[in-house]
């Protein structure tokens, strides 16, 4: 079974999410559970803080992340189900591309 054009763009969203060696660093950052902001962030890179907002405008939009306001400050966190759930996707999608049956040899 082929997944849905809804499936495939969120798939594509969290591809493109993952693809770029910073975000990839951001979200292993927050793998741990913390929430951080965009000060807490950028001091972690030798990366400018407005380059580290867009990352995390890609990350947000991919569902990658979460944020939540708390007073003027805007904490980012990782939402590790829905990248499981995506990836998981992803790769069941491709596997029921397979034959269930090994092909003949010989």
């Amino acid at each position: 079974m082929n997944p849905s054009t809804d499936e495939n763009d969120r798939a594509m969203r969290l591809l493109d999410g993952i693809r770029d060696p910073i975000r990839m660093d951001i979200i292993f950052l927050l793998a741990d559970g913390k929430s951080l902001n965009v000060g807490e962030i950028t001091s972690r890179f030798k990366v400018s803080r407005p380059a580290i907002s867009h990352h995390l405008k890609v990350l947000k939009d991919a569902d990658i992340v979460i944020s939540e306001k708390t007073g003027q400050e805007v904490y980012y966190r990782l939402d590790r189900q829905r990248i499981v759930t995506g990836l998981r996707l992803i790769a069941d999608s491709i596997e029921n591309c397979w034959p269930s049956s090994k092909p003949e040899q010989g």
